[in-house]
Order: C-alpha cells, then structure tokens, then sequence
C-alpha cells in the first residue's frame, strides 16, 4: 500500500511519498541538465523547446508500455492515456521520449552536436533515476524475489519491509529499486569523473557519445541483473518469461559489443581474443 505524505488542503486528495520522489527525480534530471550545459559552455535556450517535447512524448510512451504490458489493469487504451490518476508507467518509456526528442532537436538544426546532448542526458538521465526511484520504498513495488530472514540483512541497502497481500504480515525482501538507485548514483559519479578529468586535459579533443555509450552499456547491464529480482518486473504478452527490461537491456548490450568489436577489427586487424570475448558475453547471460 503506498504510503501518504500528506493531504491537500483545498480538495483533501492525498500526495504520496511516491509521487514527491518522481517529481523530485525529474526535477533532479533537468537541473543536472542545465549544469551539464553551462559546464560544457554550450547553449540553454534550445532546452525551452526540448523539456516540454520531451515529457510529452516520455509520458505518453512510458503509460502506453505500461498498458501493453499491464492491460489487465485498465479498462480500454484510451482509458489509461486519458486517466492519469492510477496505474504505472515504464521508465524505458521515459528513455524513449527524451531520446526521440534528441533526435528531432537535432534534425530540426537546433542542436548541432547530437552525441554531446546525449552524453548531457546520460548525466541527467543517471541522477535523475538515482533520486526518483528511491520512492518506491515507500510503496507496495520494491518487492524482490528474495526474502531476508537474517537480521542482519533485515535493513537498506540490503531489504525493505513490505506488506504480504495474502497473509498481511510484513516481509523483509530485497530492495531491487534501492539498488538501482543506488548503481545509477554510481554510474553518475562515474561520469561525473570522466568530465572532470576531460577538463584537465585542454586541448586534447574528445569524440562526442562516449559518455551516453558508458552509461547504456552499464546501466543496461545492471537492469538485467536486478530485473531478474522483481516479481512484479513489466513483461510481453507473449512471454512471461524474460521481463521487458531485460529484453532491451540485452539487445542494447549485443549491439553495443557487435559495435565496438567491428571498430576494433578495422582499427586493429582480428584477434583471436575477440571470438572468447564474444562466448564469454553470451554465455553470462
């Protein structure tokens, strides 16, 4: 059961705890955002037109999945894209609208280095989710698969209480989105690094996306492992199997290694190490 924050005065609807960290989350994003341009001396105003195209377009993509993965939980599609009161939403929806609204901002010209705003939206991105998802411990989804029941694990970062739905006894299980968040804070330090050790070297050019490819290559590497751990994890309807995340997770992974394995065979002839590399990365998953 979600957890009240508090109730409003004027109509006494209630604000959960959920909402305040989504909202925080995203208002983490886009300040991360901002800062990430003005420490890269690049231009703001084109965020006037790019922040409202991309939370339309992250609204409506994140509800729809939820739709097609959680039909059963809304009465018709029109129904969940014009009620917005309950249900969910998938937060790969999210990465769809604000890449899409990349994309049109740089075929509108008005971005003219497309790779530089995506490493800024893998920062945002990061940090934003590191804020964001640490809601959901005040609600009824961080529930994994695994149930704690040494002591010592009975606390964060390790397990969260929640509430069984059949018996209604509380139940330590393993936090799965305080885990994500807490990789995601990892993986925006990480980058926070690599900007900050860039600056001390001026002159030297570096090409633009390296930081967006670090953070899928990580980021989707953790969703595959910690997705595994939820049971209430978003999945097609036509498999119940491999969750939705974990999906994506893995052919992002397969084409970034398809990738950077054809840029090492042009740049440095084949290697016999290559076609090990390649066992080890299908045989992990």
């Amino acid at each position: 059961m979600e957890r009240i924050a508090f109730l409003l005065a004027s109509t006494g609807r209630p604000v959960y705890w959920r909402e305040i960290f989504i909202c925080a989350g995203a208002v983490t994003a886009l300040l991360t955002l901002l800062s990430l341009r003005l420490f890269d001396r690049r231009r703001i105003w084109p965020m006037l037109l790019f922040v409202p195209l991309a939370a339309a377009l992250s609204l409506a993509a994140a509800r729809w999945i939820h739709w097609y993965c959680c039909f059963e939980n809304y009465e018709s599609l029109r129904a969940a894209m014009t009620d917005l009161s309950g249900g969910g939403y998938s937060l790969i929806g999210v990465f769809v609208g604000t890449h899409c609204a990349a994309g049109l901002l740089w075929a509108l010209r008005l971005e003219k280095d497309l790779g530089a705003l995506l490493d800024e939206l893998a920062g945002a991105g990061a940090l934003g989710i590191a804020a964001g998802r640490m809601g959901e411990l005040f609600g009824a989804a961080d529930r994994g698969k695994m149930v704690f029941s040494s002591m010592e694990l009975q606390r964060l970062p390790f397990a969260a209480a929640v509430v069984n739905p059949v018996s209604g006894a509380y139940e330590w299980r393993f936090a799965a989105f305080c885990a994500q968040s807490l990789w995601a804070a990892a993986i925006f330090a990480l980058l926070l690094l690599r900007r900050v050790l860039r600056t001390g070297k001026r002159g030297e050019k570096y090409a633009s996306g390296g930081d967006f490819l670090v953070f899928l290559s990580l980021y989707c590497l953790g969703q595959i492992l910690l997705d595994s751990t939820r049971y209430d994890a978003l999945f097609l309807r036509s498999n119940g199997f491999v969750s939705l995340e974990q999906i994506v997770g893995l052919t992002v992974m397969t084409v970034l290694t398809a990738a950077l394995s054809v840029t090492a065979i042009r740049r440095g002839g084949f290697r016999a190490v290559y076609p090990v590399s390649w066992a080890l990365f299908l045989g992990g998953f």
